[in-house]
């Protein structure tokens, strides 16, 4: 093996590595960012609820929300296995 192509194998794993590591960051971020939308949106609705209505309305809503998010929690999960 030449040393030519001992320094190309070497910078091809050097690449190979940097997009595996920007891989695994945009993972974490998109992730992230999805779940702080939901936890956004169940908060703004159930204090919407809360303030407007009866505590019944408000229990119902919170049970929906907790399943909204436990749905979307899966679908990110699901997401993540699909791209990897």
């Amino acid at each position: 093996m030449t040393l030519t192509a001992v320094f190309k194998l070497l910078h091809f794993l050097m690449i190979l590595g940097r997009c595996h590591a920007m891989y695994k960051q945009t993972m974490s971020v998109a992730k992230g960012v999805g779940m702080g939308i939901l936890a956004g949106a169940a908060v703004a609705a159930l204090s919407t609820k809360a303030m407007n209505g009866s505590h019944r309305k408000a229990a119902h809503m919170k049970k929906n929300a907790s399943k909204a998010i436990h749905t979307v929690g899966n679908i990110i999960g699901d997401m993540e296995k699909i791209l990897k």
